[in-house]
């Protein structure tokens, strides 16, 4: 293994709007790269062929990292993070870094971080390392990674991927994405079914509290009967109309009729795959232009490394789902056609808890409580009207992007 000298304050700095690359196999064996990354790494190019990458990790970066990110590779994925190096003269720099599958093996591409995540990310890798040199496990480090992102808005690793990806090739030339891919659009769609779908959670919250409701008025029902007849077939139509919301809302039927989130991750995938395209494009045109002048190492030349980086640009790696327009337009449709229907049985519910305000009034001299579930009832249902609207008024906006 390649050593280095001790870390130490000093920073080397990635040049603005340079990309630099290296091949590995899916071991991650270097097998060639350019000379930037030679130059940053501070060793003699020849040393660095048949070295494993990690002869660059900085003790400050958090395991958890390099573990999510395999996780990714060894499922035929890309993975992207700011990640922190260190030189063999002890220098470190800091790069955005992208893995991404190429034939045999993979391509990391590094540019310097700009975008505005870079910060928040940085503070979260030093709260991660001072709880990992504690001698936390690697599914503790994972679990609290993922509390980080949730903290910076990100419910999984894949999202944030989809976010820091867009931010850090925002600069790339935008003729160079997935083709007939408008990144803008997609970027406003995704923020509209985000929107949606806290919107359908947060619903999905207030309709799980409602549950043992219809039960209490079952059997306040059955202390009032004969009178409370007509009450018990309303608490038994009100538990049957919730139980069915309850279900498409939380019990995995929803993803079936069209729930936001799947389409969500869909849309990841999209801004993904065009990021790294980009990426590809990019870096690829600089290894045609040092082909001739400043080269680089090991087995592939520039020409040939920008070819295998433009022949993975052809199709999406394994595990990404790219839509076409057209499907795109259907999952949207169903996507609308299912809050629609939480919408309806809402409104079906709300016709259900009128007809038990009707029953309560008329036998309000002796009621056992009825009247104390009804309020009950109502209030959530005034809670439930407050969550409704946006999800209505998002449904509007998403009729236009339909």
């Amino acid at each position: 293994m390649l050593q280095s000298l001790g870390p130490t304050d000093d920073e080397r700095v990635l040049p603005p709007g340079r990309l630099s690359f290296t091949i590995s196999n899916r071991r991650g064996i270097i097998q060639s790269g350019d000379m930037l990354f030679a130059q940053l790494s501070a060793r003699d190019p020849a040393s660095i062929a048949g070295a494993h990458h990690r002869f660059l990790r900085h003790p400050d970066m958090p395991r958890a990292v390099f573990a999510r990110s395999w996780e990714l590779l060894h499922a035929g994925g890309s993975a992207a993070a700011y990640v922190k190096n260190l030189s063999a003269d002890g220098r470190f720099f800091w790069v955005f870094s992208a893995v991404i599958p190429v034939c045999d093996g993979h391509v990391a591409i590094r540019s310097a971080p700009r975008g505005p995540l870079f910060g928040p990310v940085s503070a979260a890798y030093r709260r991660l390392h001072a709880v990992e040199r504690q001698g936390e496990g690697m599914a503790a480090q994972l679990a609290r990674m993922d509390g980080e992102l949730a903290a910076l808005g990100f419910p999984d690793f894949t999202s944030f991927m989809a976010r820091v990806l867009q931010s850090e090739t925002a600069h790339l030339p935008a003729d160079t994405g997935s083709p007939g891919l408008v990144r803008s659009e997609i970027v406003e769609l995704r923020s509209k079914i985000a929107g949606l779908d806290r919107a359908q959670r947060e619903l999905a919250e207030a309709v799980r509290a409602l549950h043992l409701i219809p039960t209490n008025m079952r059997i306040i029902a059955s202390r009032l009967e004969p009178s409370g007849g007509p009450v018990s077939a309303i608490a038994d139509r009100y538990k049957h109309d919730s139980a069915e919301l309850i279900a498409r809302m939380i019990d995995g039927q929803s993803i079936r009729n069209g729930s936001a989130a799947p389409l969500i991750e869909v849309l990841d995938d999209m801004l993904i795959h065009d990021a790294i395209i980009r990426l590809l494009t990019a870096a690829a045109g600089q290894a045609e232009g040092q082909a001739e002048s400043q080269g680089g190492f090991g087995l592939h030349s520039g020409a040939q490394a920008a070819a295998l980086m433009r022949a993975s640009c052809d199709a999406p790696p394994e595990g990404i789902t790219v839509l076409t327009p057209a499907e795109l337009r259907l999952r949207l449709h169903q996507v609308r056609h299912g809050a629609e229907a939480v919408i309806r049985l809402m409104a079906g519910l709300e016709q259900v808890r009128i007809l038990g305000e009707v029953e309560s009034s008329r036998v309000r001299d002796d009621d056992q409580g009825l009247s104390a579930v009804v309020a009950q009832l109502r209030a959530f249902h005034d809670d439930v009207r407050e969550r409704l609207r946006p999800m209505m008024l998002l449904l509007r906006h998403l009729d236009v992007a339909v």
